[in-house]
């Protein structure tokens, strides 16, 4: 998937700090979703995650990219 948010980070650095700071089945929250790399490396290592934003725009891709790895 073409990411269209300027500040994406790479799911495997996200997945990296995940696993450094959370266990399976504990709760991560981002503020600021971006293009929800965050909620899918969460989702991916068995993380139950929270994630906002004040831009719809982000909002509607973080959803997109969800919907795409459940597929």
């Amino acid at each position: 998937m073409k990411n269209e948010h300027v500040a994406s980070k790479p799911l495997e650095l996200i997945e990296r700090i995940i696993k450094a700071s959370s266990n399976e089945e504990n709760l991560v929250l981002d503020c600021f979703v971006g293009s929800g790399t965050t909620a899918v490396a969460s989702k991916k290592l068995n993380r139950s995650f929270i994630c906002s934003d004040f831009d719809r725009k982000c909002v509607n891709l973080s959803l997109k990219k969800l919907e795409d790895m459940c597929e």
